[in-house]
């Protein structure tokens, strides 16, 4: 199963929390600097955008389910499951990267609230199927018009050319996140032994 291209691989949050407070501080002071000088080193340059762009993008992500009672990460196991349809629990936690007793804890309280509902396993009595319910549906259908909305007044008379190649560079930064995090912490744990 894979997440939309909005959701974030699960991957790159795994390897970024391995990161100590103090390199999370420094990130973000060096983010949160609203100054860009002429002639910085553009990769660096580039990055403080993206940190000072992120939090913004993840509140907003986080605004639209907050309206409906979501969070974040209950959030993110709808999404999945509108992306995959119904999936095993176990298939679920793989494709969010997130130990089952997680994704269990997760469901009981989606399945609580009404978002989500759990079927027994034509095949197999062990295994449960989770699917969204049809007031998950039409509360996904709104949040993704919403999405596309503001993608639209974002980027909508941003010409083509320019989105396509902003799509190609921000694809290849995740493809190297995980890889470029995991080698500086490497580095760094080895600086200090």
């Amino acid at each position: 199963m894979r997440l939309p291209d909005y959701m974030p691989r699960s991957e790159n949050f795994q390897a970024a929390a391995t990161l100590s407070e103090a390199d999370l501080e420094s990130a973000h002071r060096a983010a949160s600097r609203n100054t860009d000088p002429a002639g910085a080193d553009l990769p660096v340059s580039l990055l403080n955008l993206l940190f000072r762009l992120a939090p913004t993008l993840v509140s907003l992500l986080d605004m639209g389910a907050r309206d409906h009672g979501l969070g974040f990460a209950r959030g993110r196991v709808l999404w999945a499951l509108r992306e995959s349809g119904p999936v095993l629990m176990r298939a679920l936690s793989e494709a969010l990267g997130v130990s089952p007793r997680t994704v269990t804890g997760l469901v009981d309280a989606l399945e609580g609230d009404g978002w989500v509902k759990r079927s027994p396993h034509p095949a197999d009595r062990r295994a449960t199927i989770i699917s969204l319910t049809p007031a998950a549906e039409t509360t996904l259908d709104r949040l993704d018009e919403t999405y596309h909305g503001l993608a639209h007044d974002l980027l909508g008379d941003v010409p083509e050319q320019d989105l396509r190649r902003s799509r190609a560079v921000i694809r290849q930064l995740e493809d190297r996140l995980e890889a470029a995090v995991a080698a500086r912490l490497a580095s760094d744990q080895q600086a200090r032994t």
